[in-house]
Formats: C-alpha cells, sequence, structure tokens
C-alpha cells in the first residue's frame, strides 16, 4: 500500500505532502467512525485523499491505497496548518464530545488563514438537540458561514450501527434490545449510506452544492419495536424490545456498558432525549438526490448485518 506517515514536525523539502496535488480532499477525524469508511472509499475511487488523526498506528491500519497519513491534532491548532496544503476540500468532523466545538472551530480557523479558499463540507448531527450539543454545533455553523468560505452541510440522522450493535451480547445472551424512548419514531440510518453520501459530495466539484444543507436518514421513521420485528426475522429467533425508565436506562450505561458520570450524558442520553422528543424522525430524500440510490431500511440493515449477531 503506498501510503505514509508524516509526523507533525517533519517540514523538509522533500516532504510528502503533495501541495500541487489535483482536487486534494483533507478528511478530519480519520480513523472514526465517519472518517474511516469516507477516507477508504475516497482512496479507492482513486481520489487524492489526506487522512489525518492523533494516532499513526491507527492511521497507518487505514485500507486507503495512495493516500497521505498525516499526524495532526485538532486540540493543538499549530499542528493543522501543515494539513491545508494544496486541499480543495475538507471534510469538517470531530469527535461528538465536550470538546467538538473548539475542534470543529480550530480547522475552520486554519482554513481561513491558509488562504486557500477550500470548500467546507461540515459533518453535522440531524437530530434536534436543544442542549449543549445542539449549542455548539449552532456556534460552528456561524463560523462556517462568515468564514467567507464555500461550503455544504451533510447532517447523517442516527445511525443504525451505533444504535443496534452495542446490543450484540443482550441479544445473544437474552434476545432483547432496550432502551428509554418508548414509542418515539427514529429515522435510522446506514452508515454506508451516510458515508456514500459523503463521498458523493466529496467527489462533486469544488462549486457544487455550495450552500447546500443535506440531512441523510432511512427510508422510514420507526419505533424500536419495529426494530425489534425487523431483528426477529432477520436472526430468525424472537427479539423483544424492553422499554425502561430514563434513569434506570442511565443507570445501566454507568454500571454494565462502561460510561462515566463525565461522559454519559452528552455521549448517550441527549440523544435518547431527542429521540423520545420526536426530534428525530425527520425523513428527507437526500440520499436519493446525492446518489441516485434508495437508502437501506431497518429491516435490509439486520438482514445484512445478522452475521454479526449470530456468530460467537
Amino acid at each position: 500500500m503506498n501510503i505514509a506517515i508524516v509526523p507533525e514536525a517533519e517540514k523538509s523539502a522533500n516532504s510528502i505532502l503533495r501541495a500541487d496535488s489535483p482536487k486534494m480532499i483533507l478528511v478530519m477525524s480519520s480513523t472514526g467512525m465517519f472518517g474511516r469508511p469516507v477516507v477508504e472509499g475516497l482512496a479507492k475511487r482513486g481520489l487524492s485523499v489526506r487522512a489525518t488523526g492523533r494516532s499513526e498506528k491507527a492511521l497507518a491500519a487505514l485500507d486507503a491505497p495512495g493516500a497521505e497519513l498525516i499526524s495532526a491534532d485538532m486540540d493543538d491548532p499549530s499542528t493543522l496548518p501543515q494539513l491545508m496544503k494544496g486541499v480543495d476540500k475538507v471534510l469538517v468532523n470531530a469527535p461528538m464530545d465536550d470538546k467538538k466545538e473548539v475542534r470543529l472551530r480550530n480547522v475552520i480557523e486554519a482554513m481561513i488563514q491558509s488562504g486557500h479558499g477550500a470548500k467546507i463540507v461540515l459533518l453535522t448531527g440531524g437530530v434536534e438537540h436543544d442542549d449543549e450539543l445542539g449549542t455548539a454545533g449552532l456556534a460552528t455553523e456561524r463560523l462556517m458561514r462568515s468564514s467567507g468560505l464555500p461550503w455544504t452541510v451533510v447532517g447523517p440522522q442516527t445511525v443504525m450501527e451505533t444504535n443496534f450493535k452495542p446490543f450484540r451480547e443482550l441479544i445473544q445472551a437474552e434476545s432483547m434490545l432496550m432502551s428509554c424512548v418508548g414509542s418515539a419514531k427514529v429515522g435510522f440510518v446506514a452508515l454506508e449510506d451516510v458515508t456514500n453520501a459523503f463521498i458523493n459530495v466529496l467527489d462533486s466539484p469544488k462549486e457544487a452544492h455550495v450552500g447546500c444543507e443535506y440531512m441523510i436518514t432511512g427510508p422510514e421513521a420507526v419505533t424500536f419495536e419495529d426494530v425489534a420485528t425487523a431483528a426477529t426475522e432477520a436472526l430468525d429467533r424472537r427479539i423483544i424490545y424492553q422499554d425502561m425508565p430514563r434513569d434506570e436506562f442511565r443507570n445501566l450505561m454507568l454500571t454494565e456498558a462502561g460510561f462515566t458520570e463525565a461522559d454519559v450524558d452528552i455521549e448517550v442520553m441527549c440523544h435518547l432525549d431527542a429521540f423520545r422528543a420526536g426530534k428525530a424522525a425527520r425523513i428527507t430524500d437526500d440520499f436519493t438526490s446525492l446518489t441516485g440510490k434508495k437508502p437501506k431500511s431497518v429491516r435490509e440493515w439486520w438482514i445484512a448485518n445478522a452475521d454479526f449477531f449470530m456468530s460467537a
């Protein structure tokens, strides 16, 4: 695989940073849930892609032929200017935690300061939040809109992988899904569809999609009871959904799922609160508009992922 790691301090004349590369695409948080498949997909299309993250080991594990792999840290703005050389578009993306706003601001400010006029492709949540995540998202969008740079927003609705895969052991042991959202409907979307939407935007001419905002959703909003029905069909065993009081579910996340008081609300509960309030039910045809394909349904997702849940 034709890849190389460029340490933050390396600035030699022989650096592999190809400032003259055509249509170089920079992907932030390249080893994360969204960044990894986007980098790998772009590279496999033969596009010029620059991947970045803090861990050189994680970057080296990417299946991204020909990609530039450059270590940098969004918490340290001094490491970001090196990433902007020759860049045409940037997937602005950061982990979903209490540092997200600061990290995204650091990236956008580095883009502005570079003077290259690269296009911002902002990954933002498709679920409406009346909490600190929502406040942070609005602040980032205000900076983006005032930056003077071309921009496009792509907001995936909540993805099936993070909502369902954590229940693998519970499904195997007790044939059960659980949450605390009642009968609320959610427009779950497959990660593969989110990835394809981003790749299509990033592979388009720079002037395409400017000023557009896309929300990527599944084909219909469903309840967790509907999810259990789809799982039952795919796994050929009866899966039940157990709805719990919010406080009991939160405590379960602390005692059994490994979350702490510092992260359980921003990483788990705020999303479920939004689900329960009906703020994740919106359905759009944006995925089809971008890709010409139909989004994967919950039923199709469970069939495709049955082996994951049934294997030892």
